[in-house]
């Protein structure tokens, strides 16, 4: 994302986007950050996460992407170090004594230079460079990762970092807290096929974006260091299933004058009008809207929830005639109004393992929805 603007940029999210594709994609809306994401906090996190991936890249084509994590604490294996140095140096996130020609696979690393560029990133300092390697062993190290980045005796690979073919990656960061020692980022990763992947997510075309996973990320508060804090952590989650909106399907009930936007991993199991139903194939996802006759004020509705419902969080906007919960498992979505011919109900269930990616579609899917007579007047 392009950390210069990323959070002017999305705190300028709009509550609502136009159920047509547009140019943009959808996002979350931002909660209360309890950082400032300032570019080099934004800098440190891009990095992380690309460099994961670098790291989790199969040694062969073909192969699957498997992610293997960083303990909040423990030392970085020395794939992880070879990826962060390889992706932030090729994009200018960690400083190099010279220009590296796109034609270079490889740049000579120093010892005393990986040390100071380890030492701007990690929280550990005990990691241990592989020295006085045989050629060898270096030959052993380059014919294992053929297809990736290495890190061998003086030299570092950026070849798979930068000049890889396919999406580039960028972060979305949606929570920040801070316990005073360490800041815990909860980000959404989309690949976009883009040429300038520095791009915000919102910023993103629909067709050119993906959305991949969820990362967590842990950072040291360090202001001593250059990015004010050092990488302790990050976990990822399994890949997201319909990440890719441009696959997203609008529909409509003109009998009950609303429409939404909806991913094409559901597929409509109930086409009663006024009570519609989508499932995925495994039937472990449920989506219904209903529109129940006569209008309700909005003060009845939420109170009849809450009834229901007495442990529910609601986030109310009411000036828009709704309210929404999103617990574990499940989001409702609720537009009541006496001005209104029906009162509507969007519920959508789901494994509670895979919050942090249908919490996501919630939230496109809750800033699609249109109850037509609202948006008319």
């Amino acid at each position: 994302m392009k950390l210069r603007v990323l959070l002017s940029a999305a705190l300028a999210l709009c509550l609502a986007f136009s159920c047509a594709s547009g140019l943009a994609a959808p996002t979350r809306d931002l909660k209360a950050l309890e950082v400032t994401m300032d570019e080099k906090l934004l800098t440190l996190t891009e990095l992380t996460v690309n460099a994961a991936i670098l790291q989790g890249m199969p040694v062969e084509p073909g192969g699957t992407l498997r992610f293997s994590g960083l303990e909040k604490g423990e030392t970085p294996s020395d794939s992880l170090v070879a990826c962060v140095m390889a992706w932030g140096v090729t994009h200018g996130a960690l400083p190099y004594a010279r220009e590296i020609a796109p034609e270079e696979e490889t740049v000579p690393l120093r010892v005393p230079a990986a040390q100071m560029l380890y030492d701007r990133v990690f929280t550990s300092d005990s990691y241990a460079f592989p020295e006085n390697q045989t050629a060898d062993e270096i030959a052993a190290v380059k014919a294992r990762h053929k297809y990736r980045t290495w890190y061998a005796g003086s030299e570092l690979n950026v070849k798979f970092a930068g000049k890889q073919e396919g999406p580039n990656y960028g972060v979305y960061i949606y929570s920040a807290e801070f316990d005073g020692t360490d800041v815990t980022l909860l980000c959404d990763v989309f690949a976009t096929t883009g040429e300038d992947f520095h791009q915000a997510a919102e910023d993103v075309p629909e067709e050119a974006l993906t959305w991949m996973y969820n990362a967590e990320i842990s950072l040291r508060y360090a202001p001593e260091k250059p990015f004010g804090y050092t990488v302790n952590g990050f976990s990822f989650s399994p890949a997201y299933q319909d990440g890719a909106l441009s696959q997203w399907v609008y529909v409509e009930n003109t009998g009950y004058e609303y429409s939404v936007n909806l991913p094409t991993l559901l597929q409509a199991v109930s086409a009663k009008p006024d009570c519609r139903s989508w499932q995925n194939t495994d039937g472990s996802v449920t989506l219904t809207i209903e529109a129940r006759e006569g209008g309700a004020s909005f003060d009845d509705a939420l109170a009849k929830f809450l009834l229901a419902h007495p442990a529910a969080q609601v986030t109310q906007e009411r000036m828009f005639s709704s309210f929404y919960c999103l617990a574990e498992g499940s989001f409702t979505l609720v537009f009541a109004s006496e001005d209104l011919s029906w009162t509507y109900e969007l519920t959508m269930t789901f494994p509670p393992e895979k919050q942090a990616e249908y919490s996501l579609y919630a939230e496109i899917i809750r800033n699609s929805l249109s109850v037509w007579s609202l948006s008319n007047g």
